[in-house]
């Protein structure tokens, strides 16, 4: 599938200070639509910070974030996931007393309208959302291949499938951007493998640009289309994982080295 070159999420000089820690220092990036868009870096440098600015949890010293088109830095979380800004955490965010199709259903409670009085008393309108929200969970389900686990309880499932519900509870949010935080943390090669396929699937079938941060940089490698390097809360270098990858700065950011002595070497992006 070609990959539009139109640009859907953007950081513009983002700076954001803990104490006398700067955790970003003028950081911009651009995510473009149908893009899988990694950020990379040693422990500390930034990127988790990044994406709490970007999906507003964390409000920036300086800077702005802009979505579609729109400067989104005075909303909150809740009201960018309702623009279309889906996050998943490190950790996992399910309700582990609930089964794995209940979970993803949840996904569609900011959705549903009518009110109380319309969902106690059942009017038809109500009915007919929730069909179409069961429907659409069945499809996320399906596409999940969680089937033969949609009602087993998630407190009780392994980690691989949990991290699955977690997944499906996001896409149940319809977003137009999926925001992730080290999905394959503690996750075995076979689930890294699994959950890596579904990820460019989400890109490829759903047109779902992804940003995420992640440690595992084999599948980083494989399955970005753009990967940003931070530094110290500073972006270091910017490109296709191939230029990425041979980048001296990023190599020595990696491996403890000094950094060149030409920043402006080739394949170097500040």
């Amino acid at each position: 599938m070609a990959r539009s070159s139109g640009t859907i999420l953007e950081a513009r000089e983002l700076s954001l200070r803990f104490g006398a820690v700067d955790a970003l220092r003028n950081v911009s990036i651009q995510v473009g639509a149908g893009m899988i868009h990694a950020l990379i870096g040693p422990n500390g440098a930034g990127k988790s910070s990044l994406l709490n600015c970007l999906s507003g949890f964390y409000k920036p010293w300086s800077g702005s974030v802009v979505f579609e088109g729109q400067d989104i830095s005075a909303l909150r979380p809740s009201q960018r996931a309702q623009a279309g800004i889906a996050r998943t955490f490190q950790g996992i965010q399910t309700y582990p007393g609930m089964t794995a199709r209940e979970n993803i259903l949840s996904g569609f409670h900011g959705k549903m309208s009518g009110g109380v009085f319309a969902a106690l008393f059942r009017w038809p309108a109500v009915i007919r959302q929730e069909e179409e929200f069961t429907a659409r969970a069945e499809e996320i389900i399906d596409f999940l291949e969680l089937e033969e686990h949609r009602h087993m309880v998630v407190g009780e499932m392994p980690y691989g499938l949990r991290k699955r519900v977690d997944l499906g509870r996001a896409l149940a949010l319809e977003p137009k951007i999926l925001v992730m935080d080290e999905p394959m943390a503690g996750m075995s090669p076979e689930e890294k493998a699994i959950l890596a396929r579904y990820i460019i699937d989400i890109r490829d079938n759903f047109e779902i640009p992804v940003v995420l941060v992640e440690h595992d940089m084999e599948v980083v490698m494989d399955i970005s289309d753009q990967v940003t390097v931070l530094e110290f809360g500073a972006v270091i270098a910017d490109g296709p994982p191939a230029q990425v990858r041979a980048d001296p700065r990023v190599i020595a950011a990696y491996l403890g080295g000094p950094p060149p002595l030409d920043a402006s070497a080739p394949g170097v992006s500040a």
